[in-house]
């Protein structure tokens, strides 16, 4: 978990089991960026404006399965909180299918649990100021426990599916991914029962979570040398990785470590 000096050893605890990442602001992932970059990712993340005068100015962003890369506004810099597998759908208490590749507001989501969360978390706290990072920070782990009853075995089954099967999907170094097929019969469920618990507890299939977890190691690597970094991220070979790559971050692995990057665009949230 990222950003430690926001967060008391208390805050930390209650936070970890739930969020993988906390970050402020966009991270850059080369020096001298010419935009801020939204990467592919294939976890949904909660997003808290910190330049807004509405505390109540949350957005969730689902699973992205292509780049985004956008002007950087210094008002609006994000608190960024980015979910563990199946969390999300935990917290909102709906499956995340229909979140792919969006930001909504989380007033505009049908979800009574994730609106208690959110009038929650808006109260903050004095002194620091409810609008401090810290301060948030001690909301939501407060907020947590509040609105989340202990989740039913079938829900608690569904998301450790899918907890196992990304940890097994997940791209490692030099190794091919592990086929779904062979996923689902390491957790005795048929393929097409883990499509559908996948799809609801992260908003992708299994497959687009392997290709978006690749170009997201390349992304982490991009200044290694290319025939190396494809056989890292296990791709059959560099033109495999470069066609991949290309689809989701709209460039080349080469054109972006040259910061040659598509068009910026404004941040917003989408309308529901």
């Amino acid at each position: 978990m990222e950003r430690d000096e926001l967060l008391s050893p208390e805050v930390a605890r209650a936070l970890r089991p739930w969020f993988s990442r906390i970050t402020l602001g966009a991270q850059p992932v080369i020096h001298d960026a010419p935009a801020a970059l939204e990467q592919p990712d294939h976890a949904t993340t909660l997003a808290w404006r910190a330049g807004s005068a509405d505390p109540y100015d949350v957005v969730i962003m689902g699973p992205r399965t292509r780049a985004r890369y956008y002007v950087e506004r210094p008002d609006r810099n994000c608190l960024q909180l980015r979910f563990r597998p199946g969390r999300a759908a935990d917290l909102f208490g709906l499956p995340l299918r229909a979140l792919a590749d969006r930001a909504v507001a989380a007033a505009e989501i049908d979800s009574e649990s994730l609106r208690a969360f959110v009038g929650l978390i808006a109260d903050g706290d004095s002194p620091p100021a409810p609008e401090s990072p810290p301060a948030r920070l001690r909301s939501l782990a407060r907020a947590l426990p509040v609105v989340l009853a202990t989740p039913p075995d079938r829900d608690g089954l569904r998301r450790r599916i899918v907890t196992d099967a990304t940890a097994m999907l997940s791209a490692g170094d030099g190794l091919p991914h592990t086929p779904v097929s062979l996923v689902a019969r390491h957790l005795n469920v048929s393929e097409r029962h883990l499509r559908t618990v996948f799809i609801d507890g992260m908003g992708l299939t299994p497959r687009q979570f392997v290709r978006i977890d690749r170009v997201r190691l390349v992304l982490a690597r991009i200044s290694q040398k290319l025939p190396e970094l494809a056989t890292d991220a296990g791709y059959y070979d560099q033109s495999h990785m470069g066609a991949d790559f290309r689809r989701i971050m709209g460039a080349t692995p080469y054109a972006f470590a040259m910061r040659r990057w598509p068009a910026i665009e404004a941040c917003k949230a989408d309308a529901n």
